[in-house]
Formats: structure tokens, C-alpha cells, sequence
């Protein structure tokens, strides 16, 4: 249970704390070594012989070089607090907590893959260190893996529980990856998306996780329908909220880029994201062409790289971006405010989305 002393905390502290909590968590999902009980597990009796030894350096050791250079947790944290806003209790989110922990850094594998990515927190992309076949097959695994326990019924759900779980997880998965779709097309050049078009792709490839989580919660606490709904969408705004902060942060935020490895990835990666949509629809005819040909030729000399950046920060893309998240995100908590009794939780909750679009790195 979250204690007054915790909802008095300054968000970023609250999520440290908790941090390792769910790593532990995590690791009773996917040990850091493959066994034969761990195994048969989700995948039933052996037919004939695992090779377990390889069966870890493929999935277990490549999954948790990623899971052990750190993140903010913030999504499995969710689903807790969520659980316990709804009336729940913190444990029982927690059991679920690592799905969508998991889900997302499969996603940030796969992701680094397809954008061609070399670095990932510090350390060199999952697909430069152990192969592109290996990074693959893990991302894959990690998409996966997490229902194991579910369908094992691990924690005991009622088979009301089980089956909103496996609706929610089906459908959003597949929104996940439709998300990503969209952002894979336009940043190959000759798309400019709208705003609401944007805004959509990001509900996908970022908010959806963030809804999973907050469901999750809900689902864990057995909220009525009223607050599942409101807290699904308060997760998915969130998340779209911190891609937008994610999207500024790349441009201006020196500690952030320092910790992800990358330096104007986005331009490099001819990405359209909000800012670059605002630019494009205030900027002159002669920037706005400018900053398409950088975009679209995925430079990595710095000279290009700063020429688009000083493009962009002629107009009020950055400024624009961070009110439409700071709107969006304030529209969705009215909305659960409304439906769910004062408690820690709920006080957690609502500076949750507030550090989420104010945060620095």
C-alpha cells in the first residue's frame, strides 16, 4: 500500500524506490537462466531434450543485458498504483506488473533493428552485441512470453480476469505493431502526416503500453467498468504524452540524449514527429523544403543534422508540441478524477502525469 510518506514524494524518488521491486518480478517471468521447470512451464512437457544451456545465451542473457541497464519502470509502476486507486491492493497489480515491462522493451529491441539503431542507454544496440537473428528472436519471445503465466494461471485469476487479460493483450498488440507501422512508412520520406494522424500512430506505438498498464491495474483491482475505461484512456494520453516530452527532449534535452546514446536521431531517422509537422506547416517555402531533403537523405553529418535543428527552432514547434501534450494530459486525468475516490494512490496518480510531460531526461 502506498503510505502518506510515499505520496509525498517527488515522483521521480517514488519511481527509484520501486524500481527494483519489479525487477525481482520480472525475473520470476524470465530468469536470467533457462531451466527445464522454467521451460516446460509455458511451453509444456519436454518431447525430447531441451538444450538448455543454448536456449539462455539466445533468449535469457540477451533479454536481461537489456533489462539490466536500467529504465524507468514507469509503466509496470503504473499498473500497481492504478490497482490500488481502483480500491485494490499493490500486490496484485504487482503480479502483473512485468506484461507490459516486458512487451515494451521487446518493442524497444525490435525497434533499434528497424531504425538501425547503434546505441540503446549507454551500451550497444541488443542486435550489435549478440546478432540481428538473436535480437529478433528475443524482441519476439518478450512480446510473448508474459501471457505464460496467465495462461498457466499462475496468480490465481477468476476466469473473468483471465479473459479481459487476453482481450486486452490481443487487441493491443496489434495496435502496438500498427503504430509502429505507420512510424516506419513516414519516416522512409514522401508521407507528411496531419496532427491527428500523429497523434494516432503515437495512441499506438507509445500510449497503448501505457493503457495496457493502467487496465492491468484496473483489471487486478476489479474496478467497474466506469473506472477501467477512464484509466485506460488516462494511460493511453499519458503515453502519448511522453512520446511527445520524448520527441522535444531529443531535440533539446542534453542529459536525455547523453543517456540514450543517440545524438539527432530523429533527424537522422527522417522522423515525423509533431514538431517536425508544426515546422513544416509555419515554416517558408524555402525551409520547409530544406528541412524535408535533410530529413529524407538520413544524414549523419553533424553540419546537416544542426541545419535542421536550427530550422526547427525557428518556429514554435517545440512550444506547440509541449502544450498539445500538457492539454491532452490534463483532459484525461479530469476524466479519472472523477471516478475515483481520494486516496494515495490517486494523489500518485495525478503527479504521475504531471512528471511524465515535465520530465528533463
Amino acid at each position: 500500500m502506498i503510505s502518506k510518506k510515499e505520496a509525498g514524494m517527488p515522483i521521480r524518488e517514488f519511481l527509484a524506490s520501486k524500481g527494483k521491486i519489479i525487477d525481482k518480478e520480472m525475473e520470476k517471468y524470465i530468469p536470467r537462466k533457462a531451466t527445464k521447470k522454467w521451460v516446460e512451464g509455458a511451453l509444456g512437457k519436454t518431447g525430447f531434450e531441451w538444450d538448455l544451456e543454448a536456449y539462455t545465451k539466445v533468449v535469457n542473457e540477451p533479454i536481461w543485458d537489456l533489462l539490466d541497464r536500467g529504465g524507468k519502470r514507469w509503466r509496470p509502476v503504473l499498473a500497481c498504483i492504478c490497482c490500488e486507486a481502483v480500491g485494490g491492493k499493490w500486490g496484485a497489480g504487482l503480479k502483473v506488473a512485468p506484461i507490459v515491462e516486458l512487451i515494451h522493451n521487446g518493442t524497444l529491441m525490435i525497434d533499434d533493428i528497424e531504425d538501425d539503431s547503434v546505441a540503446r542507454r549507454g551500451k550497444l544496440c541488443t542486435h550489435k552485441l549478440f546478432g540481428i537473428d538473436v535480437a529478433i528472436d528475443a524482441g519476439n519471445l518478450m512480446y510473448y512470453w508474459p501471457m505464460a503465466p496467465i495462461y498457466a494461471n499462475r496468480f490465481k485469476l477468476s476466469e473473468k480476469q483471465q479473459k479481459q487479460i487476453y482481450e486486452l493483450y490481443l487487441q493491443e498488440m496489434l495496435r502496438v505493431n500498427s503504430g509502429q507501422a505507420l512510424d516506419i512508412m513516414w519516416h522512409r520520406g514522401n508521407f507528411l502526416p496531419s496532427e491527428k494522424q500523429y497523434l494516432q500512430m503515437c495512441l499506438g506505438k507509445t500510449g497503448v503500453l501505457a493503457g495496457v498498464a493502467a487496465q492491468l491495474g484496473a483489471i487486478m483491482g476489479n474496478a467497474p467498468k466506469k473506472q477501467s475505461d477512464a484509466l485506460r484512456k488516462y494511460g493511453q494520453i499519458i503515453g502519448v504524452g511522453f512520446q511527445i516530452q520524448d520527441d522535444i527532449l531529443e531535440l533539446i534535452g542534453q542529459e536525455f540524449k547523453k543517456k540514450k546514446g543517440s545524438i539527432g536521431g530523429d533527424i537522422y531517422e527522417g522522423k515525423r514527429t509533431l514538431i517536425v509537422i508544426r515546422t513544416l506547416e509555419k515554416a517558408s517555402k524555402e525551409d520547409r523544403e530544406r528541412l524535408i531533403k535533410i530529413l529524407d537523405s538520413h544524414t549523419i553529418h553533424e553540419s546537416e543534422i544542426q541545419e535542421a535543428l536550427d530550422i526547427i527552432n525557428k518556429y514554435d514547434g517545440i512550444q506547440y508540441s509541449k502544450k498539445v501534450a500538457e492539454k491532452l494530459v490534463l483532459g484525461a486525468w479530469k476524466d479519472a478524477d472523477k471516478v475515483l475516490k481520494e486516496s494515495n494512490a490517486k494523489t500518485v496518480l495525478k503527479k504521475f502525469a504531471e512528471y511524465l510531460i515535465e520530465r528533463k531526461i
